[in-house]
């Protein structure tokens, strides 16, 4: 990343954060090398998340010997207000969740295994259709949606009904569900409940083309569980939440694959290391999720484009080289970035922008409208 973008970056980072952007301790009790500790990575003032596994035990104090005033659940996005304390081999943080105060252990210095992982600052952003979204922005200005994350690399397999998926695959839908249920609290949809065909299928529905013949293939059902109505106004904010886990998802609607062909959600999670190669194809292919397209492929004419809003790129995929692949220029990224800022989305425009950024890294103006857009994004209550 260019040093302009990174000095725009911490210099209004700074401001939103009284400039405490080094880690903190609050406690003599830890070494300086954290010798014979799990050498931590959080920081006072950002935000932290539970990584998948056993839920995270919250304490009142920096000690196993207190009971737990509860548990952080995987996913769970506590603020980090304290610390680091060392006690009893642990490396301890206090946090805030949901009203309560209290204190975690960051990880297990015996095998190394981290409980948390940094996530950042969390801010939030309303999009142009009113919807206010959180994102975090990490230590290198790299902006998300804050329900990006990493899923495991665990292929063992699992019967879901009459659907086999990995367990990479159920990992991508649970955290779909924590995004969609974080916005819909009370919301009709069970992505569990909702598969309607898995993976590992080869041959088992020809209009799929053979995306279903290995790992990573999910179709989802669109339709309520007590009329058998479509769930319409869901769609949106299913797709969006399949997208966040790291699903390439495409509703197809009613006679889109073939005469009455059944309206659901198509989806393929980016990376997996079981894909059959249509189904990569959908992906990263010419006609792929992200290069913009919706994945159909040549019987249906010319590459159709996403009708979703293009990819949601994480910092996960980014790292694992399934980033952004739109043919499209710094002046295509700035010009989104403006339509973004003017619609009041600053999220979006400070992501366009530096798209924009990293495309032209001369070009001072993108450098100004980031900065601009993210001063404004940290402003938001």
């Amino acid at each position: 990343m260019h040093k302009w973008f990174l000095v725009a970056f911490f210099l209004i980072l700074a401001i939103y954060t009284g400039g405490n952007l080094a880690q903190q301790a609050d406690s003599a009790e830890c070494p300086a090398d954290y010798d014979g500790y799990l050498a931590p990575r959080l920081t006072v003032g950002e935000w932290a998340r539970v990584l998948p596994g056993t839920p995270l035990n919250f304490r009142p104090e920096a000690s196993t010997r207190l009971a737990r005033i509860g548990q952080l659940n995987s996913g769970t996005m506590p603020e980090v207000t304290g610390g680091p304390r060392c006690n009893e081999g642990y490396v301890w943080w206090q946090v805030q969740h949901a009203g309560q105060v209290g204190w975690v252990a960051e990880g297990n210095p015996a095998n190394g295994e981290h409980w948390l992982e940094p996530r950042g600052v969390l801010v939030y952003s309303t999009g142009a259709d009113g919807i206010e979204r959180p994102y975090v922005i990490d230590s290198e200005g790299f902006i998300e949606p804050a329900g990006c994350m990493r899923p495991p690399e665990d292929y063992s397999r699992e019967q879901i009904g009459y659907a086999t998926l990995n367990q990479r695959t159920l990992a991508m839908l649970d955290q779909a569900q924590l995004i969609y249920d974080s916005r819909n609290p009370n919301g009709p949809v069970n992505f569990r409940q909702a598969i309607t065909q898995g993976s590992y299928n080869p041959g088992g529905v020809s209009a799929s083309f053979g995306t279903h013949d290995g790992g990573g293939a999910v179709d989802l059902s669109v339709r309520s569980y007590v009329d058998w109505s479509v769930l319409t106004a869901e769609i949106p904010a299913m797709i969006e939440a399949l997208r966040i886990a790291g699903f390439a998802g495409w509703l197809r609607d009613t006679g889109s694959l073939y005469e009455d062909s059944p309206i659901h959600i198509h989806a393929i999670a980016v990376g997996d290391a079981d894909l059959s190669p249509i189904a990569r194809a959908q992906i990263d292919g010419e006609r792929g999720y992200l290069r913009g397209y919706n994945g159909l492929p040549e019987d249906y004419g010319a590459p159709i484009p996403d009708e979703h809003g293009g990819p949601v790129i994480c910092g996960w995929m980014v790292a694992d080289d399934w980033g952004d692949q739109r043919t499209l220029s710094d002046t295509d990224y700035a010009e989104q970035g403006v339509a973004a800022f003017n619609a009041g989305d600053y999220a979006l425009a400070a992501i366009r922008y530096g798209q924009a950024v990293e495309l032209a890294p001369d070009e001072t103006a993108y450098v100004q409208q980031y900065t601009e857009a993210l001063d404004l994004m940290l402003s938001v209550d």
